[in-house]
């Protein structure tokens, strides 16, 4: 046998950053020096650090222009290969006779023989989960309901993954959550609920709903204990930390799921986890989602769909693959706060699911950048100026001496003083100009004479 059929390498699927349209490679420096930790023994000056800094944040801006990494991740990642369905979003390639025929039976096959029988599965679970949840209800003994509960669960949520072709393999599960806790999961779409429900029970929580959602929730709750809140509950934050932590704190009470991120991002990365979950201290049970596109793409973009129509899509489709991992519990560390836990998780999460991690928020998807996370980039920055230059010494020795030079004076006189100043000027020269004025303006500092004598 060919050497090279003997190495040849297992095949994996390809996601968004394979089919990038730029390497960005200035992005992940900047990335990278904002976050390092490691001093210099020697430090550079802070015009030299500030000249090469700004050639890399100028190119990687235009790399961020060209594709940035926040929203391509509201879209449906290009699929590395067509699958014979419609989502794809290369319009260029050139199909043949053969492909359109093969294109045409696939349709024929799906639209004929599959949907009919998945929309009598996702009835037939509907009912049974209805009519089974609502006897259950009646049961008066606690351990008993409990278990009935469980195994008609797992059966109505394993008929509703039928009506969906899903092939769902789950790992790792003897570190699944059983008794209370929270279970925290990237999102990427509604179905996600479904898929971790085939495998093992969770306590929902949301806002109560009108309609059928609300008879459903209604429904569930007869059997099983869910977190439901009103819709001025859900405003009061201490009030729903407050119902979890009851919750979470009852052994008996199944594991709470919730997604952090918020909003589903599409099957490429982990985006920012909210620290609601993690404040109450409770054991943190991780769970990596992660699906296989190469039959069908299970990500829903609700800005361009409705969840109707994205139901519908996913039961013409051809089958949803899905891995999933439980992660071993993470407990909060005795001196970390919310935020360290959270990013801690999600770095847990994303490395296990071979997805990106990344530290901005999925309320991007239909908010503005916060004014805190410019902050703290700024921040980020200006630690690493000061461990990486000399602009520390020269602020703590400087820095007072053009402060009150500047709230001692008038305005007429700043305004004077400000002609004279030069944007370019460096601090030493800012210095030198400023205390050349001190006679006209009656300033007895001491440390300017000093900083005239030492030049």
């Amino acid at each position: 046998m060919p050497e090279d059929f003997q190495h040849k390498k297992p095949r994996r699927s390809s996601s968004a950053s394979d089919l990038g349209i730029i390497n960005r490679e200035k992005s992940d420096i900047i990335d990278a020096k904002l976050h390092e930790t490691n001093v210099p023994e020697a430090k550079q000056t802070t015009v030299s650090v500030l000249v090469d800094d700004t050639l890399d944040f100028i190119t990687a801006g235009m790399e961020a222009v060209i594709e940035d990494q926040v929203t391509n991740r509201f879209s449906a990642a290009q699929l590395p290969s067509w699958n014979l369905l419609s989502r794809t979003k290369y319009s260029f390639h050139f199909f043949n006779w053969q492909l359109t025929l093969l294109w045409i039976a696939g349709f024929m096959f799906r639209y004929y023989v599959l949907v009919p029988c998945r929309i009598a599965l996702f009835g037939i679970a509907i009912v049974l989960m209805i009519v089974s949840t609502s006897i259950i209800g009646l049961v008066p003994n606690a351990k008993v309901r409990k278990f009935l509960n469980r195994r008609c669960m797992l059966m109505c949520m394993r008929i509703y993954s039928r009506a969906f072709s899903s092939v769902i393999r789950f790992h790792d599960k003897e570190n699944r959550a059983n008794k209370g806790g929270i279970c925290v999961a990237n999102h990427t779409s509604p179905i996600d609920v479904m898929v971790l429900s085939c495998d093992n029970c969770y306590a929902m929580i949301g806002q109560k709903q009108a309609g059928f959602l609300g008879f459903l929730q209604t429904t569930l709750s007869r059997s099983e204990h869910h977190i439901w809140f009103e819709r001025g509950e859900a405003g009061d934050r201490a009030k729903v930390m407050d119902r979890m932590r009851e919750h979470v704190n009852d052994e008996n009470k199944l594991p709470i799921i919730i997604f952090p991120e918020g909003t589903c991002i599409n099957n490429t990365s982990v985006m920012m986890f909210k620290k609601g979950s993690f404040e109450i201290g409770s054991t943190i049970y991780p769970i990596a989602v992660k699906y296989d596109t190469r039959l069908t793409d299970a990500f829903w973009n609700s800005s361009a769909q409705s969840y109707g129509r994205y139901l519908w899509s996913m039961m013409t489709s051809w089958a949803i693959i899905c891995d999933v991992w439980y992660l071993p519990a993470m407990t909060r560390g005795e001196n970390e706060d919310s935020i360290s836990f959270a990013k801690r998780v999600k770095r847990a999460i994303a490395k296990k699911g071979g997805l990106i991690d990344l530290e901005w928020d999925g309320a991007l998807k239909r908010e503005r950048v916060s004014s805190k996370l410019v902050t703290l980039q700024q921040k980020l920055y200006f630690e690493r100026l000061a461990r990486t230059t000399t602009l520390n010494a020269m602020l703590e020795e400087k820095s007072s001496d053009i402060l009150n030079i500047m709230q001692g004076i008038s305005e007429e006189e700043r305004d004077e003083l400000l002609k004279q100043i030069d944007e370019q000027d460096d601090e030493e020269e800012m210095i030198r100009k400023i205390s050349s004025l001190k006679p006209k303006f009656k300033i007895g500092d001491h440390d300017a004479d000093e900083h005239i004598k030492s030049d």
